[in-house]
């Protein structure tokens, strides 16, 4: 069999058991497709196949521009490989053979996705055809531009430069930049900056990021945790940092590069064209053999110097702006541990997070806060934490200014299991999950190099609420706490709680704080797991809001990230929520007659039974689909306005298996078994009800 790479045209990109058009694999015999341009078929597949999980996952980290198609449980990926890459991994010992079910269902995509085009009637959504869960370029920068106008007090729309086609006056774009702060508050605070779809055809990094951006924005009000991350810490957000090669890839080719006309300009119809940013970058710029390509037409070619491209001057000097140099120039020195900010880079896909270096395979000489840090992070997504260096090194990476040059705790972010990600994967497992990881980053950008050995609080509640609670003036609160050391990728052998602590209204990591212990409840902080409290006298609270921070020491006295929750004191107390719970087998009943308002009336139960599943009303019942381990959490809220919740988790068990009939030896015997024989579905009980019948 001889190895030809056809030219690439539309190139398409898939994940475990997900193709970029439609969930399809090697393995699938489904065929749905989405909107794109017309297409050519123009392109041939390689299987490669792996002998252990770790090979896998280094293959995709080093061949991730050539990925059509990564299947960790079955230890294959599907890949466009040059003639040389295929030469280079036959002598390494790969098996790599034609992709033969996969190139028979392109050809069929290809079809079906040009008959489509045809059809005049196509009805045009927002967001990206065939995708409409994620917004354009476009919708992109609007939605930016509008957040910063609603929030002008906590946001701010920064320009800071422009896209190769910008620059150079054939249209293009701005780079904008989302500031979220508390311009109020003018102290110095720690940087998290993100930056996300650098390589144009990954659709879900920018989704996620400006979802960030508006979950932390429209809950500023209402989150504590969120409240005192914009009060006291800075968030910027590029969303977009390759926006020329991102209008290209939302017509589905598979665009990597920027659009820069002066390399490969005959591979523009095939997603060809341009400088590899993710290469570009300066401090280890063409350093290492392989690391990089100095073909035009490569998906990895570098540029022909670093920081050629306007993209990477923008992001390079911009990140410079943000964060000083705390960083000698060798690779063997390392920042000061109590290093503040973090510069965060999402892609697509390969379910990773990525730390430095990516170079070598020598170990950075922060490594042991990476390795921290990069584990809390994944747990959060359930990917692999681990060096950024795979089968081979890579230079010129997104992390040679942050870290390389500055010192700046650096990760990137491998999202799902698609370039093209289905929307259905987006939005029930990849938003939710990176979101909670996102919010960790922006708390551990005080200190990442640190923060990520401590523990964290699992759950906050005020008078057994995990909402915001209302009190009178003078009455006594109790504050409950459980820290963990467990929310960690690594194993925690010999790690427990040694401490738990809180402030009110000053930040509790500030020198002018002074913290309270709140008291375990067995009378002994020694286990992984710990639940504390303590009873807050509330006299010299004056009327209004107040934020309380609790925050968490391990066994080595090394703290965590902090949280926070609200109480509002005011001359009405929340209600107290309580509630029964009696279920038989998958039904179960609710009912909350059990709670009261100690000055007022109840006004509405609001039910949270599964996710995205709500119900009101005192009393209810709810039928689950599954059994196994459930948890419910009812809201109250009285008539003055204030509200409680109250949280319970049980297990639910499937309901016995039902017993077959017993056959009689009556005379209605034989029409009984012949009416059941008529009505068996398996070749099992088929057999059963002849011989009864004989």
């Amino acid at each position: 069999m001889s190895f030809v790479l056809k030219p690439l045209a539309a190139a398409v990109i898939i994940g475990s058991c997900s193709l970029l058009f439609s969930p399809l694999s090697e393995a699938s015999d489904n065929n749905t497709s989405h909107g794109a341009k017309q297409l050519t078929a123009d392109i041939e597949a390689f299987k490669v196949h792996f002998e252990n999980l770790d090979l896998a996952r280094k293959f995709a980290i080093s061949y991730h521009h050539a990925l059509l198609e990564i299947n960790y449980e079955e230890s294959y990926a599907i890949a466009d490989l040059s003639p040389s890459e295929m030469v280079k991994l036959a002598k390494e010992g790969f098996s790599i053979t034609q992709a033969k079910q996969w190139n028979l269902k392109y050809q069929d995509f290809i079809r079906q996705r040009n008959l489509q085009r045809q059809d005049p009637e196509k009805k045009r959504l927002a967001g990206i055809e065939g995708f409409e869960c994620y917004p354009t370029v476009e919708e992109t920068l609007q939605a930016g531009g509008d957040l910063a106008s609603q929030y002008n007090e906590i946001a701010e729309w920064v320009d800071i430069g422009d896209s190769w086609q910008k620059a150079n006056g054939l249209g293009g774009y701005d780079l904008m930049v989302l500031k979220i702060t508390n311009q109020e508050i003018t102290t110095t605070k720690p940087v998290l900056f993100i930056h996300s779809s650098m390589h144009a055809r990954e659709y879900t990094p920018a989704a996620l990021t400006l979802d960030f951006a508006r979950e932390m924005l429209a809950n500023y009000e209402n989150n504590a945790d969120y409240r005192w991350i914009i009060d006291q810490h800075e968030i910027h957000i590029l969303f977009h940092m390759n926006p020329d090669g991102r209008k290209i890839a939302e017509t589905q080719i598979s665009q990597r590069k920027n659009t820069n006309q002066n390399y490969c300009l005959s591979g523009q119809a095939s997603g060809r064209i341009g400088v590899d940013l993710n290469r570009n970058f300066s401090f280890f710029w063409n350093s290492v053999p392989g690391g990089s390509s100095g073909n035009v037409c490569d998906q990895t070619y570098r540029g022909p110097v670093a920081e050629s491209e306007p993209e990477t001057q923008a992001v390079s000097n911009y990140i410079r702006s943000l964060f000083p140099d705390v960083r000698g120039e060798l690779d063997t020195d390392a920042a000061p541990l109590d290093t503040a900010g973090m510069h965060l880079d999402i892609h697509s896909y390969s379910q990773l997070v990525l730390w430095p270096y990516g170079h070598t395979e020598a170990l950075s000489p922060n490594n042991d806060g990476f390795v921290a840090l990069g584990n809390k992070l994944a747990w959060y997504n359930n990917y692999t934490p681990q060096q950024s260096v795979g089968l081979y090194p890579t230079d010129g990476t997104s992390d040679d200014v942050s870290y390389g040059e500055l010192g700046i705790a650096a990760f990137t972010f491998e999202l799902g299991n698609a370039f093209f990600e289905e929307c259905s994967a987006y939005t029930n497992t990849i938003r939710p999950d990176n979101l909670n990881a996102l919010v960790y980053a922006a708390k551990a950008s005080a200190a990442p190099y640190l923060l990520g050995h401590g523990p964290e609080i699992s759950n906050l509640m005020v008078n057994n609420s995990t909402v915001p609670v209302t009190v009178t003036a003078g009455s006594s609160i109790e504050l409950a706490a459980t820290a963990t050391v467990a929310q960690t990728q690594m194993t925690q052998l010999g790690e427990s709680i040694s401490k738990l602590e809180y402030s009110i209204n000053t930040p509790i990591w500030s020198d002018e704080a002074t913290p309270i212990e709140l008291t375990d409840t067995d009378g002994s902080l020694s286990s992984p797991v710990e639940i504390a409290s303590v009873q807050i006298d509330t006299s010299d609270l004056a009327v209004g809001e107040h934020i309380v921070y609790v925050r968490a020491y391990n066994q080595d006295n090394e703290a965590g990230v902090p949280s926070a929750v609200f109480v509002n004191i005011s001359d009405n107390n929340s209600p107290t929520a309580d509630f029964d719970v009696n279920c038989i087998n998958l039904s179960c009943s609710f009912d909350a007659s059990r709670s009261t308002d100690s000055d007022g009336t109840i006004e509405t139960y609001v039910w949270n039974l599964e996710e995205g599943v709500t119900a009101a009303g005192e009393a209810i019942s709810y039928n689950y689909q599954t059994a196994g381990d459930k948890s419910v959490t009812l809201v109250l809220q009285d008539n003055s306005g204030n509200q409680s919740s109250k949280e319970r988790s049980f297990t639910i068990s499937s309901p016995p298996p039902q017993e077959e009939p017993e056959t009689s030896s009556g005379g209605g015997s034989l029409a009984a078994t012949l009416l059941i024989c008529g009505l068996a579905l398996t070749r099992k009980r088929k057999l059963a009800c002849d011989r009864s019948a004989e």
